[in-house]
């Protein structure tokens, strides 16, 4: 099965930051699935939303960025976990099915629809991202649309994907890889392009691999690392955030719109180049890229307010530590008592009534009958004296000199 759950502001009943989406049937806000490869792990899950939203500027624990409100915002930042199930790896297939598909289909507008559907990635996530697409223009066949239909209508899905060598060239949604050629995990053909075509006087640049996609390379330290793009000093960092929060933008607008206010290639790289930190200092481009930004109104924290939520981070932080202990402790509990009714249910079954009572009831392992009570009372012998006795008598030769009474004259 699978579960998505949507970033959200941290509290004491709340102290991850997320809570979990579950009616699919009605949801129509536009959103940012931000899709992780160990989406087994809830710290992953969890993080990778993190990152997602921070990338557009919003509030979290690692910086005030833009200051925007999480919880007051026309916009989710949703991600994937997967719970193993006896079908195993059906993680795409009930995304697509359950969540993505209907999502799309839903209004009168599809393109308008796609236009609110985008995507943050990582890594391997890509590969899910395929996955995806790959099922939905089987679907979108299956309805009878045309290939050309298709094209126009996934060109309006969005792609954030970063750090990845997967195949993506022919995919049809608009998408922006951000790679950074100096990275080995990742380094493929199109980081040796890029390092070639990369101007001696500058550390990005912008390729395009197809219509739909281009790849935003730049002369990074090599860390495979999300937090390598985001870290302050990271080079990418400002056209990275360009480039989601413009998205994030653009499907608010088109969920308050009547008509389709489309995104391409050409919009994208435009503002990747707006806010490119080969032009101004990182700083300077963030800064300008945050003044810039609205999101239909959303309120902003203040620095004050950020400094006494990081403090109520921190609380959070301790908090879910010491639930996630107390959880532990718990089962371990739960597990001892599960095993002492295994125990006394094996010795009732195959021991005796006295040895019942001298093992369990002497013990204090189990609240007892009247009758194990009478049991014990009269002091009867146990199984191993019985068992002992028993020996004795298969061994005792008699004597034939001696009768009952006494020695024969």
């Amino acid at each position: 099965m699978i579960q998505i759950f949507r970033k959200r502001e941290k509290n004491v009943d709340n102290p991850q930051g997320c809570e979990e989406l579950t009616d699919f049937e009605n949801y129509d806000r536009p959103f940012m699935m931000c899709l992780s490869s160990q989406d087994l792990i809830d710290n992953s899950v969890f993080g990778l939303i993190k990152e997602g939203a921070r990338a557009a500027r919003v509030r979290t624990s690692d910086e005030l960025a833009g200051g925007f409100k999480i919880d007051e915002m026309p916009f989710d930042f949703l991600g994937l976990k997967y719970v193993p199930d006896k079908v195993k790896n059906q993680r795409i297939d009930k995304l697509v099915n359950d969540f993505i598909y209907p999502y799309l289909k839903r209004g009168n507008d599809i393109k308008k629809q796609a236009r609110k559907i985008n995507f943050f990635v990582f890594c391997d996530a890509t590969n899910r991202y395929i996955e995806i697409e790959r099922q939905l223009k089987e679907l979108l066949r299956s309805d009878g649309y045309s290939e050309e239909d298709i094209k126009d209508i996934l060109s309006q899905i969005s792609v954030v994907a970063i750090a990845s060598n997967a195949k993506i060239a022919d995919l049809y949604a608009t998408t922006f890889l951000f790679k950074d050629i100096n990275d080995s995990e990742v380094y493929d053909r199109v980081s040796k392009i890029c390092a070639n075509k990369l101007p001696v006087n500058r550390n990005t640049m912008i390729h395009q691999l197809s219509n739909t996609v281009r790849v935003f390379a730049f002369n990074g330290t090599g860390d495979h690392s999300l937090r390598e793009y985001l870290n302050d000093g990271s080079i990418a960092k400002p056209s990275l955030c360009a480039m989601v929060s413009y998205l994030v933008e653009n499907s608010i607008l088109n969920s308050k719109s009547n008509e389709l206010v489309p995104i391409n290639g050409k919009i994208l790289s435009g503002r990747a180049l707006k806010y490119n930190a080969d032009f101004d200092s990182i700083d300077e481009s963030l800064d300008n890229l945050d003044i810039s930004l609205d999101y239909d109104g959303t309120p902003r924290y203040t620095k004050s307010e950020h400094a006494i939520l990081l403090e109520l981070d921190k609380v959070c932080k301790k908090y879910a530590a010491s639930k996630k202990t107390t959880e532990r402790q718990e089962k371990e509990i739960q597990d001892l008592q599960d095993n002492k009714r295994t125990l006394i249910s094996g010795i009732r079954e195959n021991c005796s009534e006295v040895a019942f009572a001298n093992i369990v009831v002497k013990n204090k392992m189990y609240n007892p009958s009247k009758k194990d009570l009478e049991i014990l009372s009269q002091q009867l012998p146990t199984d191993k004296e019985v068992r002992q006795m028993w020996e004795l008598s298969r061994t005792y030769t008699p004597n034939p000199e001696l009768d009952d009474s006494g020695p024969k004259l």
